[in-house]
């Protein structure tokens, strides 16, 4: 599962291919405590090239009946992703990637029961796998659309907190990645393979979405 990230802007991929990326994802606004239904900068391909735009996280099929599916759309599971109604169209059509610095996942503590969140990053910007649908009737005027993280199975530092995190990828798999046929696209997820991580507790102020600076980034003992 990713039930919080962060954004920050993104100085290079270093991948010669993606310079026309790079305004977009240096303009990248920044967000510590990015949390569901909130917009962040994702990166899509609408037959006119790749793009840095931005979307609400939890994607609402054009289908969808009720703005509330959002709050169960935020992530969709590698297992069930070409075939589930809410996903299956997105997943052959619009896929996009989510920069991220990292992401939060929290653990219970055994002194008072209470939930600790863990920041959970890399040296360098992520890129999780994702997809895309245009604006919803349900949403208001001038939104741009949404989006949701594909997740697999934890095999990273962070199995032990979470058995779930976002599917990565490389940057030089994104024209891949966005323009591949379906069964092409579920390969690169099934071959992917997490980049060395690091977890450390971070204040349970994260628990609280409207909190959102960078001093949540702070570890704590």
């Amino acid at each position: 599962m990713c039930g919080r990230f962060v954004q920050l802007p993104v100085a290079a991929f270093g991948q010669p291919g993606l310079a026309d990326l790079a305004p977009g994802l240096a303009g990248i606004e920044p967000s510590y405590n990015l949390a569901p239904t909130q917009r962040a900068s994702i990166i899509l391909d609408r037959s006119e090239g790749q793009q840095v735009t931005r979307m609400a996280w939890g994607l609402l099929p054009l289908w969808a009946k009720a703005k509330g599916l959002q709050g169960k759309t935020t992530n969709a599971r590698i297992e069930t992703v070409a075939e589930k109604n809410a996903f299956r169209t997105a997943f052959k059509k619009r896929r996009c990637v989510i920069p991220m610095a990292g992401h939060y996942e929290w653990s219970v503590s055994p002194e008072d029961g209470k939930k600790d969140p863990w920041f959970i990053h890399t040296e360098g910007p992520l890129l999780a796998a994702g997809l895309w649908e245009d604006t919803s009737p349900l949403l208001p005027d001038g939104n741009l659309g949404t989006f949701t993280i594909i997740t697999g199975d934890n095999s990273g530092v962070s199995a032990d907190i979470h058995d779930r995190m976002p599917i990565w990828l490389q940057a030089s798999q994104i024209d891949d990645w966005l323009t591949a046929g379906s069964d092409d696209a579920m390969a690169t997820l099934l071959a992917s393979e997490p980049p060395a991580m690091e977890a450390y507790r971070v204040s349970r102020a994260v628990n609280t979405p409207r909190n959102n600076a960078e001093g949540l980034l702070e570890p704590v003992a």
